[in-house]
């Protein structure tokens, strides 16, 4: 699309689509033409005849066309683009001619022209001209529709009429005058400019239209900023500032020394008089005093001072009149006024003589003029006039007071002087553009000032288009008092100081006064001495601080302005926004003059402001100046100036849901969309959304969050639907809409975010990360990222699952207990020692580590699944939204969210996914899943309890032994001491008898028999701990069943829940059966995400389908443009369709609506998926032109000629031509021409038609538009070589000549089942024998016609007719097409200007060769990249030839193309780096009789070769003598060559080898020696040596061994057959004949080896044997007497 600027201020948006609205269409209504009634020839006939209708009139017109225009307009023709040539048959009625035209131009992506289109008839309703603009753009919008749904557009005009804001006026328009043009509403202001306007729109509407003219007056207080702002709209604006102050100057002056001469002349006669009265005075006094008696000298008289000095001052009217208040710039200049007392001393003080004596008596009058106390002589009177001292002294005076006075003129001098200014700007402007605005240009700064000076300006038609006003809303104005002190502070703080001083001296003399008793001394006392230093010095610090202010805010550029681009010497307005904390002025006289400048605005702003609303309904534009930047002050007048020619957007209300239900109801459309089961989702279908679709556009723009917006909250924008997600985000999009639409390309969609949740065991995990690996993003799994916040603490993951995961222990803690305490006590002291020191210093051990309470609520969650509280989500969830890598990256969050709360939570914070995938399984299925691994947990820790009882058993039992011995040996010992003193009493008692020792010993070995069974009876009364019953295998499968269950129970229970949050927050959920096979599971899980995924591109995108007919209104008046595709479809064009589809009735196309254009698409379907992805159609290269299909389908009888041609008739809607329907087209719609004529002379006759009449019919037939638009496809002809000249002739090329080979015998079949078809109902001339001869005389003429086209246009194609008919069809429409596209490749390539290759283009040699470049058969690319000449012309084909420039240039090889294709204007001239050499400087190959007739030209270098001798570096082994039979010609010399490859070589570089010298010496030469004279081993050495050594070397390498013959033999026979298969001398079919000999013998001969390394001592039975075995045995016993013959070698 040509790209439009779009007007100053707009987004780029906006000059994107204006881009598009402003493109040349062409656009009509409909109108409707009454059915002409076709005159016969009869009444024609009848008719009165003009003189040049006869028919000898007739034929000299057209003999002298043909001779003088007729041949200049085929040269036309010729240089013109064929593709769009139109050719038509002028013999058709004039209706025909037009429809052909018509389908000829469809085929090309044509724009009509838009007309304007009135909005508001005569015979509507008049809307009165008081209406709003908003109620008339409504109104307006459905006059006239073009089909429901599809009102007319406001534009950026509004209600402006464009053609006075074209001439820089702006007016309202008439609604009576508004006007749709293309889809935009338009209203001008009265008839002429709406007859300018449908004239030709153009000019009011292009850039940088819609512009405000710029009439514009910016007032304010003192020190606002009406300068800066003034310039700042200026140079946007390119206006010209009008400063009233400067303008008025130059009269001011004028009229300010016309009124100092008045007073002048008055202070003139006023002072002669005054002196002469003086002299007269003093004239009389000097009589009298000579009368008295003299006084002495020196003494003075007080009187007479006083009589003399005394003069009339100026009366009241010869004062200057009523001051006018100062400007801006003037007060600021002036800093403060002085008072008319300071005037008037500064005059008298002025009028001192200097001739006087300071010790002198004066007097000084009310004029200043001093009289002389000293008594003067009697003089006679003179005479007084201006010379006069004391006349000159107050004349002077009376005009220093008359010069220091103010004067104002009257207001309409002010507008005088502006509308002059005006005046010059409007003659620049309509200097530089005379076809542009007339007014406008022009920014008056601070003025006008008064309610008497805007009545003025209204009165003279000057009123300003905006009025800008900088408020100042601080309280009492503070601000820009602060920005007044701050800019006068030096010189305010210096008065108040004065004044203060005085003030403290009148104080000071009134306490004087009062106290005269107490001396008051000069000097002060010494604490007000000290508290005045220190004031100083702190009035000194506070002035340095705000030096160093000053100067860091000028260093960081506060004021950017250019004193350059303020007029010259103009200092106005010099404000900078100063800091809020600026000091405030000392209250006092110093600053009254700015409170009274302030007050005085603020008193007279109120006045204006209700003069221009009530006068003019204007509206000033209020700027803010407290606290902001200059730049911020423009942007808020900018944007106010520009607002009423910008798009605004505005709430959507009631109004506009009322509108889309009416249009709901007129929409016709239903039908043929499809049918929704939501009301609201049919709606929304066909709603215009805006750029973001119905998500929010400020949480996009602001987040990159797809939140879905509400659309109970929306605003409408450019005519667009904008949904939000609350009230705020609607006021930011109202008040600042450009921020949030899309500028020049759509909104790229933020990355893939996805929630995958379903219940545990059902594979989310698996398949989240198999779905973030594909898709390339984040997956996170919920659980872990909490084990992971809280796993540093806790060294270990919490929860219940991971307690059930810990392994138990291998040792008994009782065990270890045991153990240690018996280490203990083998340790002793010391190990106690040490635990004691362990037990007091604790600090060693590890503490325990304190969790925060962020980490206490994850953990409580993880452990008793506590609620997550919102700030601990606030830490987790909202950095994968907002933060990178996961922002610009994406995810897929598993396991979140878990509750109901959790999901209200994405919703309140905006966190939206793209869809939440849930997995559904069922309880079986988890069961399955999660039983095995748990089961074998339990098996593993049933293991370890059972080992650990093992363990604790034998523990036992060795604890039982160890105190058996202990206990044993205790009562051995008492038992050893009892025996002890039993021996001891035995010993006291030794004269016992012997009876008593006996008992003695009987009773010890009793207590030794004792010992075993006390040990028995103390241990075994012991009871054994009763140990727990240990859970059996099935019973703990059943329980981990119900635990599963009801896991999986509360998980569903869970996930229900949030899966209706889900719905109600409108996050789409993704249901899958998790149950199936993973594979499976992730095939659907794939299917499922190709929305999302593969058609993310188009997320914000839109398109809507709309019916044929709507479309071609719309295109027509041009309210949508049609794309670039044309009528070709989006989809079918990428999927490499090259053929356009057909149009017209029985044809139905499905149009859709993108933006601004109309796409065609084949089918529902193409347009469905149009409809999900329209941007991955879009970014395809833009159609080809359009490339007719011209074939023939040429066979013998009965192939599927015309099966074939019907075929491509009803799929492509080509024309199917064959000579018979050629000839009846002729016959019925031409019967009065002479070709018709001599048709029906040869038909009558009974005679055949003549090849030549076939032809002329053919051709006339081809003019039919549909063989130009679609293609023709000839059916059996050409079948003769005369009839292919007759075609050549007529220029009748066929680009494909496709042949059906098919068999005779299954043509004769064919033609068989043709007469037995019951279809049949007449008979025809097909039997047996006709076939036959058919066939005969098919295959005699048909050799010719194939050479012919493989030669000359290498278009002839076979196709295998024997096969399927399907097969068939496939194979001739590839070819079809792949013609199409090779000349679609062409036509677009030579259209654009580059070089396209002419292969398969049917280019006859003759052409080929008449348009050869300036290389001719040379390959231009190897010349200017090697400098090799590459004669290409051995190449008879033209696979390597492109043209370029509408030259043909042949190339060496396919790299060599591909190369010239790329940048051909490097190879031809006048770029390319080498010329191809002229004729006679080319190398040119000879034969030995074109040798013989050049005698005498002798070879160069004595018949040597030079290629071998240069490439040999000259060296005398080089020189080799040449081939005569290999000879080439150059610059008239003769070379010889030693091979084809050096002749080649030498073609290619001729220069390099042509200018060589042999030596002096050179080898002899070698005189030729017949072979048969040589000796017999000679003769052997030179003729078969080398073939015997191979053969023997073959038969030392093979070592044959014939069966039953010796080896000698054998290797003999091995070495004949050799020879024989070998042999070079012989024809390729004796060498296959010996070689299938040769290796029949050396099979045989592998028969021994075989068989001896497979037999075996024993027998074996069959089944044992190799499978070959007994074939070979027999084979090789067969052999037994079969020597191979003698003869058969010969």
């Amino acid at each position: 699309m040509p790209e439009h600027p779009g007007a100053g201020g707009s987004s780029d948006e906006e000059e994107e689509e204006e881009e598009e609205e402003e493109a040349p269409e062409e656009m009509g209504d409909e109108e409707e033409h009454e059915e002409k009634v076709e005159l016969t020839f009869e009444i024609v006939e009848r008719l009165v005849r003009r003189p040049e209708d006869l028919e000898e009139q007739a034929a000299a017109d057209i003999k002298a066309f043909k001779d003088k225009l007729l041949r200049m307009f085929e040269d036309y023709m010729a240089d013109h683009d064929q593709q769009y040539l139109i050719e038509l048959d002028a013999n058709k009625p004039a209706a025909n001619l037009f429809k052909e035209t018509v389908m000829k131009l469809n085929t090309f992506v044509l724009r009509r022209a838009a007309v304007p289109i009135r909005l508001q008839s005569q015979e509507e309703d008049e809307i009165p001209e008081d209406i709003e603009t908003e109620e008339l753009m409504r109104t307006l919008a459905g006059n006239s529709m073009v089909a429901p749904r599809y009102r007319w557009r406001r534009s950026k005009w509004a209600r402006a009429c464009p053609v006075e804001l074209q001439k820089g006026n702006v007016v309202n328009g008439k609604p009576e005058y508004a006007v749709g043009f293309l889809d935009k509403i338009y209203v001008m202001s009265g008839p002429e400019q709406m007859e300018l306007f449908l004239k030709n729109p153009r000019p009011y509407l292009i850039s940088p239209q819609p512009r405000p003219p710029c009439k514009l007056c910016v007032t304010g207080p003192p020190l606002s900023g009406k300068t800066t702002v003034a310039f700042l709209l200026a140079q946007k604006f390119n206006a010209r500032v009008l400063d009233v102050n400067v303008l008025i100057r130059p009269r001011m002056e004028a009229h300010k020394a016309k009124q100092v001469e008045l007073h002048k002349q008055e202070a003139l006669e006023s002072a002669i008089a005054t002196v002469q009265a003086k002299i007269r005075e003093k004239e009389e006094m000097m009589g009298e005093e000579s009368d008295d008696a003299p006084e002495p000298e020196g003494t003075a008289q007080p009187s007479d001072a006083t009589a003399i000095s005394e003069a009339d001052p100026p009366t009241e009217g010869e004062a200057a009149p009523e001051e006018e208040p100062k400007g801006d710039d003037q007060k600021e200049e002036d800093g403060d006024t002085t008072t008319k007392e300071d005037d008037t001393a500064t005059v008298a003080e002025s009028t001192i003589a200097p001739s006087q004596h300071p010790t002198e008596t004066t007097a000084t009058g009310a004029t200043g003029i001093t009289a002389a106390t000293t008594k003067a002589p009697t003089e006679p009177a003179m005479e007084v006039d201006i010379s006069h001292p004391e006349v000159k002294a107050f004349v002077d005076a009376a005009i220093r007071e008359a010069e220091n006075q103010t004067y104002s003129l009257a207001p309409e001098a002010y507008i005088e002087v502006l509308e002059e200014a005006i005046q010059e700007v409007n003659k620049e402007l309509k200097k530089k553009n005379l076809n542009g605005p007339v007014a406008g240009g022009w920014v008056v700064d601070n003025f006008p000032q008064t309610r008497e000076h805007f009545t003025l300006l209204i009165e003279r038609g000057l009123a300003p288009d905006e009025v800008v006003n900088m408020k100042d809303s601080s309280e009492n104005g503070m601000f820009l008092l602060k920005r007044w002190y701050k800019m006068n502070r030096e010189e305010v703080d210096e008065k108040a100081r004065l004044r203060k001083e005085e003030e403290d001296r009148e104080k000071a003399k009134v306490l004087e006064e009062a106290s005269p008793v107490i001396p008051i001394t000069n000097a002060p006392p010494a604490d007000r001495m000290q508290e005045e230093k220190q004031k100083e010095e702190e009035a000194g610090e506070e002035k340095k601080s705000d030096e160093e202010a000053a100067a860091a805010r000028a260093e960081g550029g506060v004021d950017d302005l250019d004193e350059d681009d303020f007029l010259d010497g103009e200092e106005e307005d010099q404000e900078h926004v100063g800091p809020l904390d600026d000091p405030l002025p000392p209250e006092g006289p110093e600053t009254q003059q700015f409170k009274d400048q302030r007050n005085d605005y603020e008193r007279e702003w109120p006045s204006v402001q209700a003069l221009l609303t009530g006068t003019i309904n204007l509206e000033p534009i209020q700027v803010e100046v407290e606290a902001r930047s200059e730049e911020e002050m423009f942007k808020d007048a900018q944007m106010s100036v520009d607002q009423p020619f910008t798009y605004r957007p505005w709430e959507y209300t009631s109004i506009d849901v009322d509108e889309e239900d009416e249009d709901a109801e007129a929409d016709g459309d239903e039908e043929e969309m499809e049918e929704e089961e939501d009301e609201e989702v049919a709606k929304n279908k066909k709603k215009q959304f805006g750029d973001t679709k119905h998500f929010c556009p400020v949480s996009y723009k602001e987040n990159y969050v797809l939140w879905p917006g509400n659309p109970e909250v929306a605003a409408k924008y450019r005519e667009k639907v904008y949904y939000f997600n609350n009230a705020d985000t609607r006021d930011l999009f109202l008040s600042e809409p450009l921020t949030f639409v899309a500028k020049r390309k759509p909104f790229e969609p933020p990355p893939v975010r996805l929630l995958i949740l379903g219940p545990r065991g059902s594979g989310k995990s698996v398949h989240g990360r198999f779905l973030a690996e594909k898709l390339g993003v984040f997956h996170i799994d919920f659980k872990e990222r909490l084990q992971e916040l809280v796993i540093a603490k806790t060294k270990k993951k919490v929860g219940p699952e991971n307690e059930e995961e810990e392994e138990e222990p291998e040792s008994d803690p009782e065990e270890e207990g045991a153990e240690d305490k018996d280490g203990e006590a083998e340790g002793g002291e010391g190990e106690k020692e040490k635990k004691k020191t362990e037990e007091e210093n604790p600090e060693d051990q590890e503490e325990e580590v304190e969790l925060t309470e962020l980490e206490e609520n994850i953990k409580g969650n993880l452990m008793e699944e506590e609620v997550l509280s919102i700030n601990t989500l606030d830490n987790i969830v909202p950095d994968w939204w907002m933060r990178e890598p996961f922002k610009n990256t994406g995810f897929v969050l598993e396991g979140f969210p878990r509750t109901a709360e959790e999901a209200q939570y994405l919703a309140e914070r905006g966190f939206y996914t793209d869809a939440a995938l849930i997995l559904t399984v069922e309880d079986s299925d988890i069961v399955d899943r999660l039983l095995p691994p748990k089961l074998d947990k339990w098996r593993k820790k049933r293991d370890r309890r059972v080992a650990r009882k093992e363990r604790r058993k034998a523990k036992k039992l060795k604890e039982k032994e160890a105190a058996m011995n202990k206990r044993r040996q205790e009562l051995m010992a008492e038992i050893a001491e009892r025996k002890a003193e039993r021996a001891a009493e035995r010993a006291a008692n030794r004269d016992s008898d012997e009876s008593d020792h006996s008992d003695d010993d009987m009773e010890d070995e009793e207590e030794e028999d004792d010992i075993e069974g006390l040990l028995a009876e103390e241990f075994d009364d012991e009871e054994e701990e009763e140990e727990d019953e240990e859970e059996l295998e099935d019973d703990a499968q059943e329980r981990l069943k119900n635990e599963i269950s009801e896991m999986y129970d509360d998980d569903t229970g869970k996930l229900s829940t949030v899966q209706e949050t889900l719905e109600e927050i409108l996050i789409p959920r993704i249901e899958l059966n998790a149950g199936r096979k993973p594979h499976i599971v992730r095939f659907t899980l794939e299917q499922n995400m190709k929305p999302i995924v593969d058609y993310r591109e188009s997320l914000f995108e839109k398109v809507y389908p709309v019916k044929e007919s709507v479309a071609k209104k719309m295109l027509q008046i041009g309210y949508k443009h049609p794309s670039r595709f044309g009528k070709w479809c989006p989809v079918k064009l990428q999927q490499g369709d090259c053929i356009q589809p057909m149009q017209g009735p029985g044809f139905p196309s499905y149009p859709a609506i993108y933006r601004q254009h109309i796409y065609y698409l084949s089918s529902i379907q193409a347009r469905e998926q149009f409809t999900m992805h329209p941007l991955k159609y879009l970014k395809q290269a833009s159609p080809k032109p359009v490339v007719p299909i011209r074939m023939a389908i040429i066979g013998p009888p009965k192939s599927g000629k015309t099966s074939l041609a019907n075929r491509f008739v009803s799929e492509y809607g080509m024309l199917r031509l064959s000579i018979g329907e050629a000839v009846r087209f002729v016959l019925s719609h031409q019967p009065k021409t002479e070709l018709a004529k001599q048709l029906n002379a040869h038909m009558r006759k009974g005679l055949t038609v003549p090849d030549e009449l076939s032809v002329l019919a053919l051709e006339i037939v081809m003019l039919d538009m549909k063989t130009n638009t679609r293609g023709f496809v000839l059916d059996g002809f050409p079948v003769t070589k005369q009839q292919v000249d007759l075609m050549t002739e007529h220029s009748i090329i066929p680009v494909v000549v496709l042949e059906l080979k098919v068999d005779s015998r299954e043509l004769m079949l064919r033609g068989m089942k043709d007469r037995q078809s019951p279809d049949r109902v007449l008979p025809l001339h097909d039997s047996a024998q006709i076939l036959a001869i058919r066939i005969a005389a098919w295959q005699k003429e048909i050799t010719a016609v194939r050479e012919w086209y493989k030669e000359q246009h290498r278009n002839w194609v076979s196709v295998d007719g024997e096969r399927s008919k399907w097969w068939v069809w496939n194979q001739a429409a590839e070819e079809g097409k792949r013609s199409v596209r090779k000349i679609q490749t062409y036509l677009q390539r030579i259209t654009d200007g580059k070089a396209a290759s002419i292969h398969d283009m049917c280019v006859t040699p003759k052409e080929f060769l008449s348009r050869l470049g300036d290389f001719g058969q040379y390959c231009p690319v190897s010349l200017a990249k090697d400098g090799a000449l590459v004669d290409c012309s051995v190449n008879p084909t033209q696979e390597f030839a492109a043209e370029f420039r509408g030259r043909y240039y042949k190339m060496e090889k396919k790299e060599r193309l591909e190369q010239f294709l790329a940048h051909p204007e490097q190879y031809v001239p006048p770029l390319a780096p080498r010329q191809l050499p002229s004729y006679d400087m080319l190398p040119r190959r000879r034969t030995q009789m074109e040798i013989k007739s050049m005698f005498p030209m002798q070879i160069e270098l004595q018949g040597y070769c030079p290629v071998t001798y240069l490439d040999g570096k000259l060296r005398y082994e080089a020189i080799v003598p040449g081939n005569p039979e290999l000879i080439v010609e150059y610059r008239q010399k003769i070379y010889c060559f030693e091979s084809e490859d050096k002749l080649q070589k030498f073609l290619r570089y001729p220069e390099k080898y042509y200018n060589l010298k042999l030596p002096h010496k050179l080898p002899p030469k070698k005189d030729p020696l017949l072979v048969t004279s040589l000796p017999m081993l000679g003769y052997m050495e030179q003729t078969i040596s080398s073939a015997i050594t191979k053969s023997l070397t073959a038969v030392g390498c093979f070592k044959p061994k014939f069966p039953f013959l010796t080896p000698s033999r054998s290797a003999l026979l091995y070495l004949a057959y050799h020879l024989k298969a070998y042999n070079p001398k012989s024809s390729e079919y004796v060498r296959k004949k010996y070689k299938r000999k040769l290796e029949q013998f050396e099979q045989q001969c592998e028969l021994i080896r075989y068989l001896g390394s497979n037999m075996s001592d024993r027998f074996r039975n069959p089944e044992e044997r190799p499978i070959d075995f007994d074939h070979k045995m027999i084979e090789f016993l067969n052999l037994q007497g079969r020597e191979p013959i003698v003869t058969l070698l010969a």
